[in-house]
């Protein structure tokens, strides 16, 4: 009779990586997710190229990659004067909109 075998290192220590992998890719998302739903209820500013749900389902798949490539996007000020959100409308000492 031969005895189970031992448990295999390298396989214990893949698996162990992809479910790492899985919860990183996932508690990227529901941040990203988050933040580009707060983006969309600021005045003044708005998502850039995609909406809230593709920017989640980017980072799900592309992970730190897309992650960073959101926040370069949307927080970062490599982006030139120009590309900036609309300004919020702001209300003078008369009570008119400017």
């Amino acid at each position: 009779m031969n005895p189970e075998p031992p448990v295999n290192v390298f396989m214990l220590a893949t698996y162990s990586y992809w479910v790492a992998v899985v919860v990183v890719h996932v508690a990227l998302a529901v941040g990203v997710f988050r933040d580009a739903e707060d983006l969309l209820r600021t005045p003044g500013r708005r998502l850039w190229y995609l909406n809230s749900f593709f920017w989640t389902a980017a980072v799900l798949v592309g992970g730190i990659v897309a992650t960073g490539i959101y926040w370069a996007i949307h927080h970062s000020t490599l982006r030139s004067p120009a590309e900036t959100d609309a300004p919020a409308e702001t209300t003078s000492s008369t009570g008119t909109k400017t």
